[in-house]
């Protein structure tokens, strides 16, 4: 009796305790994976960098997420112009120096970004960007006191090229809107013994109304190249559309998930924009834009989330190196530049050359397009380098929020650099113009090319080209997603 009553009391203490733990394994399992498919599953997706917005998928068959951002951005750097004159601390025996201070240049963006990521099938997306250019203004104010000393930016009569302080209008309007498709490859998510591999490209429009060289405190602002005396809009597009391609590669490991991306840029001239106007000019090096590629290594942090309420907290850093190759490209002093009253930028250079009637000289083609300079010039190829860290909050199911700030600095770069010469061509006697090697006696000219009709000796030539200097860029960004 003693051992059935012991068996008894034993057996009421078991099966309460019993209970009390199946209850807390199960809240625990609920803690820590999703039991259903309507239970939230935040710990498992993948970075906010190759998130892609699908369709089709489990209960969840469409997915659209609206898009509002506001960019601000804040640009300096300085000016500088090489020089061949010999004096102590420029230049001596014939070399030159790119030593002396001409301005110091300022730009400030602020930018409205308007998007859409709708879900197409599983793992694919389409993407839309419509940036807003609320405001973009651009000046050029004193160096070190070099707005004192004319001469630095002078043409050989004395003439200043353009003034210091120097004024941009305040331009707005609508450059671009894009179109684009993501695919994820691979997704942890669905498949954890695989990386998550995001591929995707898109296409950029121009819209907006072409930019033009102005000068805000000149009595014609924004001078035609052809008739300087009338005035354009200043515009705000660049004129170009454009490919974007990109991948990026990320692998979560608990809270930590490190990223690799790699993505390339390739703009093309609109035919009705200046840009287009002189880029098929016979004699021309460069016809096209800069090509840029950038590498992206980052990782994102997730040092909180709440599975029941949809939220979570992502922590972002990423280093970005971009190549810029050389090309033709609005440059920092494409408005001053381009609005110079000088003739040595005002005079149509000719596009083409004929023999004389002497059967020997080359002479411009009175028949031939000639070539007006607009402000866009040939720029050396550099490197930049950015830094970026934001955060981003989930605050539920629908919202979803972020702020991040970055820093990029740009590799000094000439960027007026065009070569008097094309040396492509060097079997057209009549087309050399001056690109021909002087004749010695009675031996046969030698053609070493033909004249590029972008080449402008005031700004071109060594000890007279402009540089770019110690760019720095500093960029504030939030943005608010509504996911349906």
């Amino acid at each position: 009796m003693v051992v059935a009553s012991a068996k008894s009391s034993v057996n009421r203490l078991i099966g309460p305790l019993a209970g009390m733990l199946v209850v807390a394994v199960a809240r625990a399992a609920s803690a820590d994976e999703p039991v259903s498919v309507g239970e939230p599953e935040l710990m498992k997706e993948t970075a906010e960098t190759t998130r892609v917005v699908d369709a089709f998928d489990r209960n969840n068959a469409f997915d659209v997420h609206f898009l509002l951002g506001f960019r601000q951005e804040w640009k300096s750097a300085k000016v500088r112009r090489e020089t061949s004159l010999n004096q102590p601390g420029l230049s001596t025996g014939g070399f030159v120096a790119p030593t002396e201070n001409i301005a110091s240049y300022s730009q400030s963006r602020s930018i409205l970004d308007l998007g859409a990521d709708i879900g197409i099938y599983k793992d694919l997306g389409l993407t839309i960007r419509f940036p807003v250019i609320v405001s973009d203004s651009r000046e050029l104010s004193d160096l070190d006191g070099a707005a004192k000393n004319v001469a630095r930016r002078s043409d050989q009569d004395g003439n200043p090229i353009f003034s210091v302080p120097f004024k941009s209008p305040t331009r707005s309007g609508i450059d671009w809107f894009s179109v684009g498709l993501q695919y994820a490859v691979t997704n942890q998510r669905r498949d954890p013994s695989k990386p998550t591999w995001v591929i995707g490209g898109e296409g950029r429009f121009a819209i907006g109304p072409r930019i033009h060289a102005c000068n805000d405190n000149a009595p014609v602002r924004c001078p035609d190249p052809v008739n300087p005396s009338l005035s354009r809009d200043p515009g705000i597009s660049r004129g170009m559309h454009a490919v974007v391609l990109h991948t990026t590669f990320s692998r979560r490991e608990g809270y930590v998930e490190p990223f690799v991306g790699f993505r390339s840029l390739l703009e093309i001239p609109q035919g009705n924009s200046d840009f287009g106007a002189t880029s098929d000019l016979r004699g021309a090096l460069l016809t096209r834009p800069p090509l840029l590629g950038t590498v992206t290594l980052g990782t994102e942090i997730f040092p909180w989330e709440n599975k029941e309420r949809y939220q979570r907290l992502t922590i972002d850093a990423r280093v970005s190196g971009t190549y810029h190759s050389r090309g033709r490209d609005y440059t920092e002093l494409f408005d001053a530049l381009g609005s110079s009253q000088v003739p040595a930028l005002r005079s149509g250079n000719p596009s083409s050359f004929t023999l004389a009637s002497d059967g020997v000289r080359s002479v411009a083609d009175p028949n031939g397009q000639r070539a007006f300079f607009n402000g866009i010039t040939d720029q050396q190829s550099f490197g930049s380098l950015a830094m970026r860290t934001g955060a981003t909050w989930q605050a539920g199911e629908y919202v979803r929020f972020s702020l991040g700030f970055g820093l990029t600095f740009a590799q000094n770069h000439i960027v007026t650099t065009a070569d008097a010469c094309n040396p492509d061509v060097k079997n057209d006697l009549g087309g050399s113009g001056p690109c021909r090697a002087a004749q010695v006696s009675n031996t046969p000219t030698l053609v070493t090319g033909i004249p590029n009709p972008h080449y402008r000796a005031l700004i071109d030539s060594p000890g007279r080209r402009f540089s770019i200097d110690d760019t720095m860029v500093f960029d504030v960004l939030a943005t608010g997603i509504v996911m349906f």
